[in-house]
């Protein structure tokens, strides 16, 4: 069900399109993204928030209890942004961890809606376009990726790469994360693991990826940290090996609990969520309080 790599809509070019600004507009401390809104409980939380190519769609996760929502918001004539929408994509209680890829445009993201002709009721990857004002026809991904195990948390580069976190595929923690290529000679996708000590014996989750694939986002319970979970990093080196991920430091981890990383459509913002707020900050500025030991500047 899932089309080549190889005719994904313009790698690079898509990536390019993304509305971008000033780093002297880009808001240098965590800010709210709805400064307005009721501050929410431990049972109503957004996060996940991810911006479309063009920069004129956000897309947010927010659970109510055991039931989790895609919202959907779109850029107005005026530049101001849309009442969050729910989006109705197929589900049973869970639509979660969206993520637009910077390789093909489209939406991807997790539910738990039964594959029937797999037997799968487990969350599963699914992926979605944009069609004008509204959606496509929801597809899910095939059996190279969901493989019969819970999958969340999907994020794609230019190249094309897709990174998502499985309990399955050998896992050593609650969900670990692994890349995914897709394999021009087989027409299907080869699933590899991390490098050693990347993934923690809890679970990683929320992943999120720079265009160009160098740099990985994500939550974890791991120490050294601030706060319930915080977000930590991971580089590649020159070699294109991934490094041993540390802590995104302040000031975008705190003692609460700070999860549910995003970027802006040309990678200048990370969006977050602490305690369940949708927050942005300056990429630059985010990166800024951490370094490869994992202890703040």
């Amino acid at each position: 069900m899932m089309k080549r790599v190889s005719i994904l809509l313009a790698l690079g070019v898509l990536a390019a399109c993304g509305a971008s600004q000033s780093e002297t507009e880009l808001p240098q401390t965590p800010s709210s993204i709805f400064p307005d809104a009721e501050v929410p409980d431990a049972f109503n939380r957004a996060y996940s928030l991810t911006e479309s190519m063009d920069g004129n769609v956000r897309v947010f996760a927010r659970e109510h209890r055991d039931v989790t929502k895609l919202y959907e918001m779109r850029k107005q004539s005026d530049g101001s942004w849309s009442e969050p929408a729910e989006l109705d994509f197929p589900t049973r209680n869970k639509l979660t961890t969206p993520s637009f890829s910077f390789a093909d445009g489209m939406l991807y993201y997790a539910s738990d809606i039964d594959i029937l002709d797999r037997g799968q009721r487990d969350a599963n990857l699914w992926r979605v376009a944009l069609d004008g004002e509204g959606w496509g026809t929801p597809e899910h991904l095939p059996a190279s990726i969901n493989d019969g195990a819970e999958q969340l948390n999907p994020a794609m580069d230019r190249e094309g790469r897709l990174y998502f976190t499985s309990n399955g595929y050998d896992s050593v923690g609650g969900h670990d994360i692994f890349e995914a290529r897709f394999d021009e000679a087989s027409g299907d996708w080869t699933v590899s693991k991390m490098p050693d000590g990347f993934n923690d014996a809890k679970a990683d989750a929320h992943v999120a990826v720079t265009p160009d694939g160098e740099r990985l986002f994500f939550y974890s319970h791991r120490q050294p940290k601030l706060g319930v979970v915080d977000i930590w990093t991971a580089e590649r080196d020159e070699t294109g090996t991934w490094g041993i991920p540390y802590n995104l430091g302040e000031p975008v981890n705190t003692a609460g609990i700070d999860f549910g990383a995003g970027l802006s459509a040309d990678g200048s913002v990370l969006f977050f969520s602490r305690d369940g707020v949708l927050m942005e900050i300056a990429l630059t500025a985010a990166l800024a309080g951490s370094d490869v030991t994992g202890s703040q500047k």
